[in-house]
């Protein structure tokens, strides 16, 4: 797998932990920090990448990954 795609995945995963972290961050009405929410984020996208890469079957974040590729 290519550092590309592999940074591609990471930004896919990265935008998904974002969404969600902003949605329980928004319902949280300010009682937490949202760099901790942003943290999470950041450690999730890495570590879903690396699971990603390691198991080499194909899913919908691949093909997310390769549009993301190709404006890259």
């Amino acid at each position: 797998m290519k550092l590309k795609h592999k940074f591609a995945l990471f930004v896919i995963y990265f935008i998904l932990f974002l969404a969600i972290t902003a949605m329980i961050d928004y319902y949280a009405y300010d009682g937490i920090p949202p760099w901790i929410f942003i943290t999470i984020s950041f450690v999730g996208a890495v570590i879903s990448a690396q699971i990603h890469a390691k198991s080499k079957q194909k899913t919908k974040a691949d093909e997310l990954a390769k549009d993301l590729e190709e404006i890259i």
